[in-house]
């Protein structure tokens, strides 16, 4: 009983409640946005950000332009180049006067202890920690005394400053998906967002972080010792003045997007658009079927004609299969861009979602996947829990899809941090923005068509009812029957993992 009792988390958090500051109308930012917004009121600015780079340039401008607040939540923070950087410049900001807020997910931030402490005793900011872990490492071990607790996460990711801009989407912070290495990458989507849907995302912010599931980082980690401070001190120097982090400075700074932030010429698309916070609703939300109303995200609504649904993770169950080939029998046009076993970084999920193909394109919908450049085989080794070492070994031979985007009729769309899958339904946290726009909706339609066409396995049924993957990229494509990327003993495995009951949790 001892031993246990001394792995139960502080009965609440540390810190005291704080709120956004919402009057920031006279800050540079929010003189911008006052200026540049159109006169039509209800409106929101938005710009795609489908380069990393770019992603990566808005969030540091963003963060140099702050002069009262800074609140960012992810769920993954990396110990990497583009994670330190941000980090330093969540510091300076904190040095000028800005507070800052930083909430991740405890899950996500492997190796960040001593870092994440060291900040926190940085006058202006604090850290907490969404549903932490009590034994620090290995991480995995919590799951054996608290599972239910700990298999919700928070998903949702922002990065708002000055209550008058955000960046959200599905991006984390790391390497990976800010372009910061030459293997390995994510392909991503967020957006930059000002104007009236802004403050909804600080308000969603303050709920999370002074909500009942956070603790402060000095609750779960403690205080680092002078010595632990000078070494993180010393390796976050070497790491920012590094010729690698000078080269990845100057790349950034070629980008046409970066040009324009700092000159500011920067054109944004005005539409109205609605934050989406889902978050976990109580022991009993996985009862029931998990449908297509479901799977998709809240307040987006049914497809009349069309709908492009493109996510890293698609587990679409009987039910959503059922409902997606109902739509194809109505007239409407149902397009799925998910992973290929060659790029998916979590084979679990991969499990969840291939028996569902047969009868998805029995039924009519297009499937196509994100192959990897190489399509080598791949072994039992892709089951290891993202993160590991020996898990991004095997993802840096290839190109994942991490994006989240659906698209309905040319008229309306989610970008956020939510896949096709019952865990984004039930368990985790997640945030996004439903978009009524035809302008950016057939934006993202036009790059489907483009990119989408020529960049991608396209699968179907053979006469014998067999499924085929047509490589698109190939000059001559011709159907194969095999699955890319896969061993005779990935498929056994695959298959074997498919049978058990472990939808709910993908």
């Amino acid at each position: 009983m001892r031993r246990l009792k001394a792995l139960q988390l502080p009965a609440i958090h540390g810190g005291s409640a704080t709120h956004a500051d919402y009057d920031t109308a006279s800050t540079v930012l929010g003189r911008e946005v006052e200026s540049r917004g159109p006169s039509e009121e209800g409106l929101s600015g938005i710009k795609l950000l489908r380069d990393g780079k770019d992603a990566f340039a808005a969030r540091v401008l963003l963060a140099r332009s702050a002069e009262r607040t800074i609140d960012a939540q992810y769920y993954i923070w990396h110990d990497d180049l583009s994670g330190s950087l941000l980090l330093d410049e969540l510091e300076a900001a904190a040095n000028r006067g800005v507070r800052v807020r930083l909430l991740v997910d405890d899950v996500g931030t492997a190796r960040l202890d001593a870092r994440l402490s060291c900040l926190a005793s940085v006058p202006n900011i604090e850290v907490r920690l969404f549903n932490p872990c009590v034994i620090r490492w290995p991480k995995a071990v919590n799951y054996l005394f608290d599972f239910s607790r700990l298999n919700r996460r928070m998903h949702a990711k922002s990065f708002t400053v000055d209550s008058q801009a955000t960046i959200l989407g599905g991006r984390n912070i790391g390497d990976e998906y800010f372009a910061a290495r030459d293997k390995g990458l994510f392909a991503d989507l967020d957006a930059l967002v000002v104007g009236a849907v802004v403050p909804d995302v600080s308000q969603v912010f303050d709920a999370y972080w002074n909500g009942p599931d956070v603790r402060t980082v000095e609750q779960i980690v403690g205080a680092v010792s002078a010595r632990a401070q000078r070494r993180v001190s010393r390796a976050v120097r070497r790491l920012a003045t590094s010729r690698r982090a000078e080269q990845y400075r100057q790349a950034v700074r070629s980008r046409e997007l970066f040009g324009e932030l700092i000159d500011g010429t920067l054109t944004m698309a005005w539409a109205p658009a609605r934050l989406v916070d889902h978050r976990y609703s109580g022991p009993g939300a996985h009862e029931g079927p998990t449908d297509l109303a479901r799977l998709l995200p809240q307040g987006l609504g049914l497809p009349e004609a069309r709908i492009d649904i493109v996510v890293g993770y698609f587990v679409p169950t009987a039910e959503g299969t059922r409902d997606l080939a109902a739509l194809v029998r109505q007239g409407t046009r149902v397009r799925v861009l998910t992973n290929s076993y060659a790029a998916t970084d979590v084979g679990l999920v991969h499990a969840g979602y291939t028996p569902w193909r047969r009868a998805l394109l029995a039924g009519g919908v297009e499937l196509f996947e994100m192959p990897a450049p190489d399509d080598k085989p791949k072994t039992a080794r892709k089951f290891v829990r993202p993160g590991s070492a020996r898990s991004r070994a095997m993802r840096d031979l290839g190109r994942t899809l991490h994006a989240k985007t659906f698209g309905l009729d040319g008229r309306r769309i989610y970008i956020g941090s939510a896949n096709f899958d019952p865990r984004s339904a039930h368990l985790n946290t997640e945030l996004g923005l439903i978009i009524d726009s035809p302008r950016v909706a057939e934006d993202l339609a036009r790059l489907f068509d483009e990119d989408v066409l020529e960049n991608s396995y396209r699968l179907g049924l053979s006469p014998e009812g067999e499924i085929t993957w047509t490589d698109l990229r190939d000059e001559e494509p011709v159907p194969e029957r095999t699955e890319p990327g896969t061993s005779l003993f990935s498929r056994v495995l695959i298959g074997a993992l498919s049978h058990l009951p472990i939808e709910r949790y993908l």
